[in-house]
């Protein structure tokens, strides 16, 4: 980095933390030292509610035509074309495939249309409830059971599909939709896209960059949410919390629940029981319920993915979702039994998130898909235990600036199920054949 860079940033960080010194200092102490529970919860704290259409909107959209793939994460463009989506009629869903890859993999080509792709999947009727979007689900068996990754709209065909890639299922509709509209969206000046190809498949996902990326990097003020933030949201009933401070990390009980806060790392840790859950309820509107009441302070949080009874929410940056140590900018939620009446709910989380960016013009250029898998062929990976890669941005703190946070964007691989970025992955890769 330049000499002037570093003083013009430097300058800039100064500048915003002078104003932002009193909040930042409120967040901190009551990270830090909470007053007794009778006395502050005299004060109702307002909260702005995250959105469901927000937290659950679809993290990647595929452009399809003149022969051509090409990708964008912005979120509004993605909303956009969700919009026009709830704005289209239906006819009644069908499933056209049933745990067939070979039939499976005919409709993963179309000519002219879009897709709007999940990390991971995703409840049917949970989408269609959450983006009021009608389509008669009568002719399905077990409709409340259905999962999907990827929407398509195939345009030359007037269909609406549902892909699952997990189990290589097909969900299919008739739409009309303003076609004419989608398109003037889709091609409206100044979007970007980066090229694609897809002619080969992997775990839930389907495209590979043709090219290197060059990716910006960013820079953010970090700011420490007060505890009782995370104890409004997540208990029951705060009428009656006791606190306990007899040790160095103090703690909420009322009932089933407990709140623990580790003071060194900032990491919060809450149990629970969720009571007198209905039929209806899925671990995505129950852990929704969570998560909006941790409102917009918390950054951009939205739906990641999900392994068996866990369901993950990260931070986004320019939509990408952020990845970190000791969850920070991110919310575990845990839901045992989930169908049981009463399940046990674990939420792990973080008072540190991001909140103001400070403009940088530094970029990081990434290798194609094409090259990072044959990085990691060649260092050893298995094939078979990739099931995801994805651009994330890696949290770093800056030592000599406490409150400001490096993101960096790198390649991460979901490997033998979990996460890992492609420098951890490779030396995992190069300390498993030592041994």
């Amino acid at each position: 980095m330049k000499l002037t860079e570093k003083i013009i940033r430097i300058g800039l960080v100064l500048l915003v933390m002078l104003s932002l010194y009193f909040s930042v200092s409120i967040w901190i102490s009551s990270a830090k030292k909470e007053q007794p529970l009778k006395n502050d919860s005299q004060v109702a704290a307002v909260v702005n509610e995250r959105s469901a259409t927000d937290v659950f909107l679809p993290l990647r959209l595929i452009r399809i035509q003149n022969g051509k793939n090409e990708m964008n994460n912005s979120e509004n463009l993605i909303a956009n074309v969700q919009n026009e989506i709830k704005q289209s009629s239906f006819g009644s869903l069908s499933q056209v495939v049933q745990e067939n890859e070979e039939q499976f993999e005919k409709f993963l080509t179309i000519d002219s249309g879009v897709e709007l792709i999940y990390e991971d999947s995703f409840l049917l009727k949970e989408y269609l409830s959450v983006y009021g979007i009608a389509i008669d689900t009568a002719e399905l068996t077990d409709s409340d059971k259905v999962d999907f990754t990827c929407i398509q709209i195939d345009l030359n065909q007037n269909k609406i599909r549902f892909l699952d890639f997990n189990r290589k299922d097909v969900y299919e509709a008739a739409i009309t939709i303003d076609a004419e509209r989608l398109l003037t969206t889709l091609d409206k000046t100044g979007t970007e896209y980066n090229q694609i190809f897809d002619q080969k498949v992997i775990g839930a996902q389907h495209y590979y960059f043709s090219e290197n990326l060059k990716m910006k990097k960013y820079s953010y003020i970090l700011a420490s949410q007060p505890v009782t933030k995370f104890r409004n949201a997540f208990f029951t009933n705060t009428d009656d919390i006791q606190t306990n401070e007899d040790s160095n990390d103090f703690s909420y009980s009322s009932g089933n629940e407990r709140l623990v806060v580790e003071e060194r790392l900032g990491k919060i840790h809450f149990n629970g029981v969720l009571e007198s859950r209905k039929p209806e309820d899925n671990i995505y509107s129950d852990s929704f319920d969570y998560i909006k009441k941790l409102g917009t302070n918390m950054g951009n949080i939205r739906y990641f993915d999900r392994t068996n009874s866990q369901i993950n929410y990260r931070t986004f940056v320019e939509g990408y979702p952020v990845f970190s140590e000791n969850n920070k900018g991110q919310v575990h939620i845990t839901i045992e039994d989930a169908k049981a009446e009463n399940s046990t709910v674990v939420i792990d989380t973080s008072v540190d998130t991001i909140q103001v960016p400070i403009p940088s013009e530094e970029e990081v250029t990434l290798q194609s898909t094409e090259s990072l898998f044959e990085s990691l062929s060649a260092n050893g990976a298995d094939a078979a235990k990739i099931s995801s890669v994805v651009i994330g941005y890696t949290w770093h703190k800056i030592e000599e600036i406490t409150q400001v946070v490096d993101l960096t964007p790198e390649w991460y691989i979901r490997y033998d199920e979990k996460w890992y970025s492609e420098q951890d992955l490779l030396e995992l890769l190069a300390n498993s054949e030592v041994e």
